[in-house]
C-alpha cells in the first residue's frame, strides 16, 4: 500500500476506480487499494467511472479484474459467489463466458463448496499454502468425505504437488525420497520402477559411479560369489 501511495503521489492515479450508485451514495466495484492509497495521501478527490451493475454483475467484475491481473482471489468466496449466481438463475456457461474462463473452471470451483468435506474446506480457507485451490478441486471429485480428509492430511504431511495427488488417485504411487549415505558401501531402498529400468533384482548389489558427466550403474552379483560386472546402464 505504501508503494502504491508513493507511485500515485509521483505519477498520479493512472486508472480510475470503478463505482456504482447505491442507497448510501456510491459503492466501489473495483479499486479499493487505490482509494485507500489516496486516503493516505489525504487526496480530496479521486477519478472514478460510474457503471450500472446488478449485485451479480458487480461480483463478476471484481472477480474478473482480479483474475486477469493475477491478484489473489479467495477460492472459497469465489466459489460461494458462483453458487449464489447459480441460485439466481445463472448458468455455468454464462458465468464462464462473462469471466473469460472455461465451463470446467467454474464447475471445479463450485465443487469446492458443494462437494468438499467441511474440515478439508477449512484447511483451504486457512490458506496455509499446503492445500491449494487446485488440490481442493481434485479432492472434491472424491465422493467419500473420509477419503477426502485422509488424502488432505497426506498432502500436508508429504507436501504433495497437485500432479502427485492426481497420480496417487489414479493409482500411481506417491514419490519417495531416497537418502544415500556418503560411504563406499551402503544399503538403500530403490523404487520398483527404477529397478525395472536398470534390470537390478532385489538383494543384488550395484556399483554407482560417474564417468565424466554420465552416471554408470554396474549390476553386481550377490556378494557370496565373486563380484563381477553383469550389466552397465548409462544415464
Amino acid at each position: 500500500m505504501s508503494g502504491l501511495a508513493l507511485s500515485i503521489e509521483q505519477f498520479g492515479m493512472l486508472q480510475p476506480i470503478i463505482v456504482r450508485r447505491s442507497i448510501a451514495g456510491y459503492e466501489i466495484v473495483f479499486g479499493y487499494h487505490r482509494l485507500e492509497a489516496c486516503r493516505r495521501l489525504q487526496t480530496e478527490t479521486i477519478s472514478a467511472i460510474i457503471v450500472h451493475l446488478t449485485d451479480e454483475e458487480a461480483f463478476l467484475v471484481r472477480v474478473a479484474e482480479n483474475l486477469h491481473r493475477n491478484n489473489y482471489v479467495d477460492p472459497i468466496e469465489e466459489a460461494r459467489g458462483y453458487k449464489r449466481l447459480i441460485g439466481a438463475g445463472w448458468t455455468i456457461h454464462k458465468i464462464a463466458r462473462r469471466l473469460g474462463k472455461s465451463d470446467g473452471y467454474i464447475s471445479d470451483r463450485l465443487g469446492i463448496v458443494s462437494r468438499l468435506d467441511s474440515r478439508v474446506l477449512l484447511k483451504v480457507s486457512e490458506g496455509n499454502g499446503f492445500i491449494s485451490p487446485s488440490h481442493a478441486e481434485i479432492l472434491s471429485r472424491i465422493r467419500d468425505p473420509n477419503t477426502q480428509r485422509e488424502l488432505a492430511n497426506f498432502v500436508e504431511k508429504k507436501r504433495l504437488s497437485v500432479r502427485a495427488l492426481e497420480d496417487m488417485i489414479n493409482g500411481v504411487p506417491p514419490p519417495r525420497k531416497v537418502k544415500v549415505l556418503e560411504t563406499e558401501d551402503c544399503c538403500v531402498a530403490i523404487p520398483k520402477d527404477f529397478l525395472s529400468a536398470t534390470q537390478i533384482l532385489p538383494n543384488q548389489h550395484a556399483h554407482l559411479y560417474f564417468r565424466g558427466k554420465k552416471l554408470i550403474i554396474e549390476n553386481l552379483e550377490n556378494r557370496t560369489r565373486k563380484p563381477r560386472a553383469t550389466r552397465t546402464k548409462r544415464f
